[in-house]
């Protein structure tokens, strides 16, 4: 297990004992431990992989995502993230999902979504990873991918489908897993 996911995990095992939410546990982590270098959000424990299935057809559909609407929050700079490490991020949402980002926490998402986030170490830095969300049937699929567009794995497994430590901080947003408005 890769030494920042171990940490994550202790913080938020922490965080659970004494009642706080993860996502709360989480950013009062990232932030005391702002002077430590930053990480690519997302990567495991393995070396990157090839996507395949649903992945691929996920990843093959987000490639254009710059040319999608970004949400409002970053629509003239990165912000950095409470979560994914203490990165910069920007997020893009396709036309699917732009009634629902439009909306701003008063609709849910429907199947066909996609939300392509970027995670970069400085504001105005390349991409050091993406975090994507896609909205299948009713349910959100999530791949950790290199921006060259390989999926990141962890314990010789990718990190695409249904990841837990993604899902797990994602049960904290407002509205139906996700953060931006």
């Amino acid at each position: 297990m890769h030494v920042d996911t171990r940490f994550r995990v202790a913080v938020a095992t922490f965080g659970a004992a004494f009642g706080l939410g993860a996502a709360a546990v989480l950013a009062s982590a990232a932030h005391a431990s702002a002077q430590v270098p930053q990480v690519a959000h997302g990567s495991g424990s393995g070396p990157p992989a090839a996507a395949g299935g649903a992945a691929e057809e996920i990843l093959q559909r987000s490639r254009e995502y710059r040319a999608w609407r970004p949400f409002a929050e970053y629509a003239t700079a990165a912000k950095r993230s409470k979560a994914h490490t203490g990165n910069y991020v920007v997020a893009w949402y396709n036309d699917a999902a732009a009634a629902a980002a439009k909306a701003g926490g008063t609709q849910q998402f429907p199947d066909g979504s996609i939300i392509v986030k970027e995670n970069r170490l400085t504001p105005d830095g390349p991409p050091a990873s993406l975090s994507i969300m896609a909205k299948r049937a009713g349910s959100w699929f999530w791949i950790s991918a290199t921006p060259d567009w390989k999926v990141f794995t962890a314990d010789g497994k990718p990190l695409a489908g249904d990841v837990g430590r993604c899902a797990g901080c994602h049960l904290e947003a407002d509205r139906d897993m996700v953060y931006s408005k």
